[in-house]
């Protein structure tokens, strides 16, 4: 019996694989990242760093411990990713030198560098000073966690040195600062414990925090006798 050629019109089709099955894997593991995070906050600001589990987050978040594990090697990187994308707003990798806002301030009129810079930095802490402290606080006691905050650290630093070289650009500092000078007193007001200190401590609102940032950086950092250009 002569067996039967198939012909190309007679092979199946090709079936395309749907394009966006791959997409809506991401949009789910992101979705269980972003729900382990915020179950590990809430635990980490309401029970410490030390004393949370992940037997505890996982359960908070609902998934299990391995799940937990798969997205994140250890606590501390748990921690990082926390802090990382609570600082920039989101999950979008764009560190906060890239973004355009941060772009926006420091192309902005000279007199108005520095409070756009604090209405910035106040949202910032909004969102951050409570989990920051957390995190400082363990750090003490946590390698990993430690050298971690310093690479933040670091590169919160230089961040402040664009806002200082804004400044020196335009002649707006006075004679006695440099840029780096003017980068450390920056860094040294925007602490989160000061914004801590002042908000639940002292009872103050974001924006009077924001209002004497601006004013304090203004007093600090400018010399009015300069002229803007």
């Amino acid at each position: 019996m002569t067996e039967r050629r198939v012909k190309p019109s007679d092979e199946p089709p090709t079936i395309p694989r749907r394009a966006y099955t791959s997409r809506k894997r991401e949009q789910a593991s992101l979705k269980t990242r972003q729900r382990i995070r915020a179950a590990a906050e809430r635990l980490f600001l309401l029970d410490g760093y030390v004393r949370t589990t992940t037997k505890a987050i996982a359960r908070e978040a609902g998934v299990s411990e391995m799940t937990v594990f798969l997205a994140f090697n250890n606590k501390a990187a748990l921690l990082s990713e926390i802090i990382r994308t609570t600082i920039r707003g989101d999950d979008d990798a764009t560190p906060i030198a890239g973004r355009a806002r941060w772009l926006e301030i420091l192309d902005a009129p000279p007199d108005e560098i520095l409070p756009r810079f604090a209405e910035f930095n106040g949202a910032v802490q909004l969102r951050t000073a409570r989990i920051l402290a957390v995190a400082e606080a363990a750090a003490t006691t946590d390698e990993q966690l430690a050298s971690r905050r310093d690479s933040s650290h670091a590169h919160i630093r230089a961040d402040f040195q664009q806002i200082a070289e804004a400044l020196a650009r335009h002649r707006r500092l006075p004679q006695r600062l440099t840029a780096a000078h003017a980068a450390d007193v920056i860094y040294a007001l925007t602490n989160p414990t000061t914004y801590l200190l002042l908000t639940d401590e002292r009872g103050w609102t974001t924006r009077q925090y924001t209002e004497w940032l601006a004013s304090t950086l203004q007093t600090t950092l400018t010399d009015p006798n300069n002229a803007a250009t």
